[in-house]
């Protein structure tokens, strides 16, 4: 979420083709389709290449505001301790424990934006993704690149900085002219396209309502990137871009500031197609919603595709969890809400956005301190460690998206107030489809009884059914620091059962930064095992003001077993040993290509409850080696 001041000197004025494309078959608030092409498009030279300008002479600190959105309920705390709030870190002491990093390294700094760019700069909204040979970190408001280097299985042993790096945040424009090389303003994106080896980098020109999108010409995060200016909110700034990859599209949720229309909670589909094929008038479609005192979507996330592929037309849902009592709404308890936008890029007023069922869920409350009093983490008092912001309005970054055969998966992550006396926990949850829409397989609040806030998080699973959820932890007697936590697939449902570990202990608070901390991180899957997790957080290493640190880990999920999984295929010969050779989720003998091994001869689909065995268990790999000692679920 960023705004800044009137900017100085040239700026190339751009003119959107940005059109009303029909009528929208939706609930009768949404407004769209509109229709928008890139205004601007070019290749860049190698991003290697990009020489950064010497840094100008040290400028002001800078804050990244937060935009509140037109309508809230404040309320005070409820005073009710969540109904399913897991008290205890590790409350199965037979369940897989979680893992240490095998990766675990200093990212980027406000030192480095400092040296980089001339000011420092909170929060960071620390973004970052894993490709085979590389991870990209991206914040506010410069990025870098590792090399990644492997052992023989792919499992990830080490990473080294990228000669050059890192650059400016505006480095991937260098050369292009206009807002997207002139400014600066942040709120990054980093993905990797693992479909297509490409690496997508974006941030906003805000004031101008502009998107910058980066998409490399190959697998090389380092090399040439297509670049295209598309002109998302006209005459709007289009604050907190959340994008995610699916076959499709790229989705892309923004919140438009300051609704001129009425409108404010925007989705939209981007060409990924026309991208891909550097196309420079590549389009996008646009749905959008009002906020209302009664009904206000606000923080919603697009969907990111990890693993393997679902139909190629597979539409985008956008999620959001619902605090009605917060939020507004119709709605009779708490829970989640889907909207489904299907584009047609062909013919975009055929191009379809609807509200889907809602899911209620057990209830929460995501007004930590009112909602209002932005000031809500404690940290240790030594050196005026102010409180922080807890961000409890927003969903966090990614709703990660997974296709299993027989279902796919959604999984969410929001803060909440796990006390009902303002101490922050973790409430995550995974959808499932199995193809009659979404619903409720499990949720949890992961707020172990120790006094500590953990909040700012990110979730996601990998090809076994693990889970991850990484965040920040604090309170008055801790400094903030960073976590994470796990489970199998065959855990108790809604439990995070595998303990906490500590990537690193915070040594210091941060002061007189306008209380902000983080609006996003993120937790990603290796696309090379389908296994192991990468979380990337901020912290502090002693008490100052604007001067964050973050980290990079990875680490690898608790059925992983070292080795690394295999194309789909490759079961051959081992289709009866009881293991996900290939990483899609379930034991061989139910893989397609495994139906007519004799290995698999007398496999039947296990019933509830009934014991694991290794040899011809089919229920899931949630068995995996552990003989005896867990049910089908």
């Amino acid at each position: 979420m960023n705004h800044h001041p009137p900017r100085s000197g040239a700026t190339l004025v751009l003119v959107a083709v940005f059109t009303f494309a029909g009528t929208v078959e939706a609930a009768t608030t949404a407004r769209g389709p509109f229709v928008g092409a890139a205004a601007q498009h070019d290749v860049s030279p190698p991003l290697r290449d990009v020489v950064p300008l010497e840094a100008p002479a040290r400028g002001p600190n800078r804050e990244v505001p937060l935009r509140a959105a037109p309508q809230r309920n404040s309320r005070p705390a409820s005073g009710r301790s969540d109904p399913i709030r897991q008290v205890e870190a590790r409350p199965d002491p037979a369940a897989a424990p979680t893992l240490a990093p095998s990766v675990d390294i200093e990212g980027l700094s406000d030192d480095d934006n400092a040296a980089t760019v001339g000011f420092r700069v909170v929060p960071p909204d620390t973004e970052g993704d894993i490709g085979p040979g590389h991870y990209v970190q991206y914040i506010n408001s410069i990025f870098a690149v590792w090399n990644v280097t492997r052992d023989g299985s792919g499992a990830p042993t080490g990473v080294t900085l990228a000669h050059g790096f890192p650059k400016p945040g505006n480095a991937p424009w260098a050369g292009f002219g206009g807002p997207c090389q002139n400014n600066n303003d942040g709120d990054p994106i980093a993905l990797y396209d693992h479909l297509a080896d490409r690496w997508l980098l974006s941030q906003f020109s805000i004031d101008e309502g502009i998107q910058c999108v980066a998409l490399s010409t190959s697998g090389d995060p380092t090399g040439t990137y297509d670049r295209w200016a598309f002109g998302v909110s006209p005459g709007e700034n289009n604050d907190y871009p959340k994008i995610g990859l699916m076959p499709g599209a790229y989705y892309l949720s923004l919140r438009d500031f300051p609704s001129n229309d009425g409108t404010f909670a925007s989705f939209l589909a981007l060409d990924r197609a026309a991208m891909l094929a550097g196309n420079p008038a590549a389009t996008f479609v646009k749905f959008s919603l009002p906020c209302l005192a009664t009904d206000c979507p606000d923080g919603v996330q697009p969907p990111h595709l990890e693993g393997p592929p679902p139909a190629a037309s597979t539409p985008g849902d956008f999620t959001r969890a619902w605090d009605v009592e917060f939020e507004g709404g119709t709605q009779a308890s708490d829970g989640y809400r889907v909207w489904r936008l299907t584009p047609d890029f062909a013919t975009p007023a055929n191009s379809t956005f609807v509200e889907l069922p809602y899911i209620a869920s057990a209830g929460f409350d995501s007004t930590m301190c009112g909602f209002f009093q932005r000031g809500c983490i404690q940290q240790p008092p030594q050196g005026g460690g102010e409180r922080l912001d807890p961000l409890d309005e927003l969903q966090m970054y990614r709703a990660q998206f997974r296709h299993f055969e027989g279902h796919d998966a959604l999984l969410l992550s929001t803060t909440v107030d796990s006390t009902g006396d303002n101490v922050a926990g973790m409430r995550w949850a995974e959808l499932r489809n199995t193809g009659s829409g979404w619903t409720l397989h499990q949720e949890g609040t992961y707020a172990p009884a120790d006094g500590e806030n953990r909040w700012m998080g990110s979730v996601a699973m990998n090809g076994e059914g693990d889970v991850a959820l990484g965040y920040s932890v604090a309170s008055s007697g801790t400094y903030p620091s960073i976590r994470y936590t796990s489970r199998q697939a065959g855990d108790a449902l809604g439990t995070l059962p595998g303990g906490e570990v500590e990537v690193i202990a915070g040594a210091g608070s941060q002061t007189s930064s306008f209380n902000r901390w983080g609006d996003y991180s993120a937790m990603s899957v290796d696309p090379v095992d389908d296994c192991t997790f990468w979380y990337t957080q901020e912290y502090y290493a002693n008490t100052a003001s604007f001067d964050f640190k973050t980290r990079i880990a990875a680490f690898p999920g608790p059925s992983c077993g070292g080795g690394g999984c295999e194309p789909t295929g490759a079961e051959a010969g081992n289709c009866g040993d009881g293991v996900d050779n290939d990483c899609d989720g379930f034991v061989d003998c139910l893989d397609s290509d495994c139906s007519g091994d004799p290995l698999c001869a007398g496999c039947t689909l296990g019933e509830k409850g009934d014991p694991c065995v290794v040899d011809g268990d089919c229920c899931s790999n949630r068995c995996k080696g552990k003989p005896g000692a867990k049910t089908c679920k």
